[in-house]
């Protein structure tokens, strides 16, 4: 599929005229993750939305061709028959690309941004929060960190560790998203210390909630399962599947830092590509129809 190019002033300029379509941004800072970028096209197409791919050069005169050259090379070389999908390319010259692709995320209504793993390391936010933590925080935009330790294989696989926290329930949409547009089966995952009548309940209505969140075109498994340590069940789970797609915490930065989380712990080992994912201001990113 063709894309269409044009610059951040024009795009920002063009009045919307698609308001309900699903917006996902795919920044291009320093470098990028073509599995990243894949994972992009994937949930543009699982939603039927529209993909923007920003290209944020410095003003090195090689350092923007080179960049400029990767992001039309990405679009020119993944966007064949088999991902219809409305994407652009908007190239700037910045020196400061987050604030940058913040902007654009506010100006333009964006659902859902799409982060490379490296991104906040290489951005060098430290205590104020990594990009996704910046851009959750100054947009109303939901955010993916993608962290991937697989070579690139296909997704035929997504499993979604379920919990009850702030963003569970975009990682459901985002599951299925991403599974919907891979043509890959999805399954929703829920461990528990003690698995008696009383929890297997409640679990059954955290199901039947995260169901709803999801058009019915979308192969959906659920299970749960019994066990001690909730982490060490995801990550050996993980093997099994080309996606894992989990919350990011909800405990206090401070608090992560000194007790770790299970998120933490399952990006760092598990085996698989590993999609953090963080609501932003509202629930802006979903399935229209579900």
């Amino acid at each position: 599929m063709t894309h269409t190019e044009t610059s951040l002033q024009e795009f920002l300029n063009n009045p919307d005229t698609t308001d309900s379509t699903q917006r996902i941004l795919y920044p291009i800072f320093s470098t990028h993750d073509t599995v990243t970028f894949k994972t992009a096209v994937n949930i543009a197409k699982g939603v039927g939305g529209e993909l923007l791919v920003l290209d944020l050069c410095t003003d090195d005169a090689s350092q923007t061709a080179e960049t400029s050259r990767i992001g039309r090379k990405l679009l020119q070389s993944h966007l064949d028959s088999n991902h219809v999908v409305d994407a652009h390319l908007i190239v700037k010259e910045t020196d400061s690309p987050l604030k940058t692709a913040i902007k654009a995320a506010e100006q333009r209504n964006i659902q859902l941004v799409v982060l490379d793993e490296h991104t906040p390391e290489l951005l060098g936010e430290g205590l104020l929060g990594d990009a996704a933590d910046r851009i959750s925080k100054q947009t109303s935009c939901d955010v993916v960190s993608v962290t991937c330790t697989r070579g690139n294989s296909g997704i035929s696989s997504v499993l979604v560790p379920l919990a009850e926290g702030r963003h569970s329930g975009l990682g459901v949409v985002v599951g299925g998203a991403l599974a919907n547009g891979a043509n890959a089966v999805v399954d929703l995952f829920h461990v528990s210390s003690k698995k008696d009548d009383a929890e297997v309940t409640r679990v059954s209505d955290m199901f039947a909630t995260a169901r709803k969140r999801l058009p019915e075109s979308v192969e959906l498994n659920t299970w749960h399962l019994e066990s001690p340590d909730v982490a060490e069940a995801i990550i050996n789970e993980s093997t099994h599947y080309d996606v894992t797609v989990i919350g990011k915490p909800s405990q206090g930065r401070l608090q992560e830092f000194v007790t770790g989380s299970i998120t933490e712990t399952v990006t760092e080992e598990s085996e698989n590509t590993v999609l953090t994912v963080q609501r932003g201001g509202t629930e802006g990113f979903k399935f229209d129809q579900a």
